[in-house]
This record gives structure tokens, C-alpha cells and sequence, in this order.
């Protein structure tokens, strides 16, 4: 690909700080323009970035060169923009929850349908090297067929934003955060859900409009259950009010139908699945994508595959499907 595409950007915020490396060390892709309600914001990542800021989100819908828009914007507001945007022939790649509603998300997947765009969701599986080891590994058979996807999160709650904690904009812990490893559960099992449970309560902070602590039990057709769960109720240390910068005591572990206990372990030489049973121990080396998921994008667009490491329109919605309809 000779050519670089243009992309755009909207939505300047904290995901966006997380997402800078991966842009800005595409091969197939130039930022051309941002946009931000606080301008400051998209000044602060057209410097990083390139590209230039914009007043209005029209002047990026209406421009033809634009080919790929990043949005990257709260979940409330996600659903009309999107449509403008696929309506305009823009290409999308956005992030998690996909929105705040499954009438929302179905609208959005109805769109990308309607006027045949390409988009994407970025989780945190994206760019997550052991999860897709752990796929190949599970696929393989060596081990057997996962049985147990067991994950607990510990952290305080988003205070750098309004909307985090509003059920109505995004819906509480487990919409807001969880999510990503519901979607990994499901990925990993391959199989649908047969059954759930889940509950949710506030624990430790009245003053919030949502609950501080939620999880849910799922199983499988075919055998598998996954038990996730997340708390914001314990007081972790919050670093920065600037974006999410805070204390997080993650639980995670697999266990296969054969015995095979899976983990993951970060050395000074990177990351390691270990798979251990009986004793004995298994050391696989996770390995990076030598492609950033943007150019991975950019391939799609092209004509290539559905990029593996992200998530489908359809596949967010179905898991907005099965936090919201409990």
C-alpha cells in the first residue's frame, strides 16, 4: 500500500492516550483531522499525532478524503454520530461498550449494513498477545476444551468523568469495565451462552447512582462456565483525575476439561502463558502482532480478512444484549 489512508479522529480523551502508539506507528494510515468539544484536547494530539483540529464534527463527515474515522467518544453519544458517519461512507473503528442501549447498538450494526462500511470495536483483547495465544493453544487440543473462565477485578471507581458512574450513559461496573472480559470469555469458549446469573449491589458508596459491585455466571452450550466479577467498592488508590490512572488487583486464571490450570505471567523478556497440571509446568512465550490492529483495519478495508484480534459490530452487540437483558 503505497498510499497512506486518511483517518480522523473524534473523541480526544483518555482512550485516545492509550491508543497514541499504535496511530502513530501505522504504516497505512495518516491522522488528517481531530475534533473534541474541548479543543485543547485536540490541539494537545494534533502536536502528537499530526493532523489538524477542527471546530465541528461536520467538517470531518463532509470531507471526502477522510476514508476512516477513529470514535472515540462515550457510549450515550456513539449511536447517532456513528449513523452520520456510515452514512457518509466513513469506515469506523471504536471502542467498547458499543453503546449505552441494545436499540442504540442495533441501529449501529443496521447501519454499517445499510451503507456497507467497515467498522470495528476495540477491547481489551485487541491488543492483548495471551489471549490469542491462549486461543490457538485451546484450539489445538493439547490441553483440552476450556472449562472454567474465572476473572475478578478490584479497583475504584472512575472519578475523572460524570457519565462513568450513570446507568442511563453507561451502565455501572460491569458495562463499563467487565465487559471487555466477557467478550474474552466467550472468545475463548467459541460456544454460546446457554444460561446466566447476575447480581448486583452497592456495597461501599450510596452517593453513586449505580451499584459498586456487580458479576455474572455464565455457562455454555456444550459444557464451560464463566464467572467474572468487579468491585468498585474498595477504596483502591486513584493516581490521576486526568484519565484512568488507578490501583487495579486483577484475578485471572483458566482451567481446561483435561486439568490444565492456565496463567499468565509477565517476565523481564515478556509474556508467558503457563499452563500447569499434576506439577508439571508449561512455558509458551506470548508473540506480539508485528501489525498494529489500525493497519490490520486499513487491510480489511482492503479487501483482507475481519482482523482476529477485534471485535465485530455483531459480537459487541451481543454483549451488550447479555449485560442489559438480565
Amino acid at each position: 500500500m503505497s498510499k497512506k489512508v486518511k483517518m480522523a479522529i473524534i473523541g480526544c480523551g483518555d482512550f485516545l492516550r492509550w491508543q497514541a502508539d499504535d496511530i502513530k506507528n501505522s504504516k497505512y494510515l495518516e491522522v488528517a483531522k481531530l475534533y473534541d468539544p474541548k479543543k485543547e484536547a485536540s490541539a494537545k494530539f494534533a502536536k502528537e499525532l499530526g493532523g489538524k483540529t477542527v471546530n465541528i464534527e461536520d467538517e470531518i463527515i463532509s470531507d471526502p478524503e477522510i476514508k476512516v474515522v477513529a470514535q472515540f467518544v462515550p457510549p450515550w453519544i456513539r449511536g447517532t454520530q456513528f449513523i452520520r458517519l456510515a452514512k457518509a461512507g466513513k469506515h469506523i473503528i471504536t471502542t467498547k461498550p458499543l453503546a449505552s442501549t441494545v436499540k442504540e447498538c442495533k441501529s449501529i450494526v443496521m447501519s454499517a449494513k445499510k451503507f456497507n462500511i467497515r467498522a470495528g470495536v476495540i477491547y481489551n483483547r485487541t491488543g492483548d498477545g495471551f489471549i490469542q495465544t491462549a486461543k490457538n493453544v485451546l484450539e489445538n487440543g493439547t490441553l483440552g476444551k476450556l472449562a472454567l473462565y474465572r476473572q475478578d477485578w478490584i479497583h475504584a471507581y472512575p472519578k475523572w468523568n460524570k457519565w462513568a458512574t450513570d446507568p442511563k450513559k453507561n451502565g455501572g461496573p460491569f458495562m463499563d469495565a467487565m465487559i471487555h472480559n466477557l467478550n474474552s470469555a466467550n472468545y475463548l469458549m467459541g460456544r454460546e451462552i446457554a444460561s446466566k446469573s447476575f447480581f448486583s449491589e452497592n456495597l461501599a458508596h450510596p452517593e453513586l447512582s449505580c451499584a459498586d459491585t456487580e458479576g455474572m455466571i455464565l455457562k455454555y452450550k456444550g459444557g464451560g462456565i464463566a464467572n467474572l466479577f468487579i468491585t468498585w467498592a474498595a477504596d483502591l488508590a486513584t493516581y490521576s483525575l486526568n484519565g484512568n490512572d488507578r490501583e487495579h488487583i486483577d484475578i485471572f486464571y483458566l482451567v481446561t476439561d483435561k486439568g490444565w490450570r492456565i496463567t499468565k505471567e509477565w517476565r523481564n523478556d515478556g509474556c508467558l502463558l503457563i499452563a500447569s497440571r499434576d506439577g508439571k509446568k508449561m512455558e509458551i512465550k506470548v508473540t506480539p502482532s508485528k501489525k498494529t490492529i489500525y493497519d490490520e483495519f486499513i487491510q480489511h478495508i482492503g479487501g483482507k480478512v475481519f482482523p482476529e484480534r477485534l471485535v465485530s459490530l455483531e459480537d459487541a452487540l451481543a454483549d451488550i444484549v447479555t449485560v442489559r437483558n438480565k
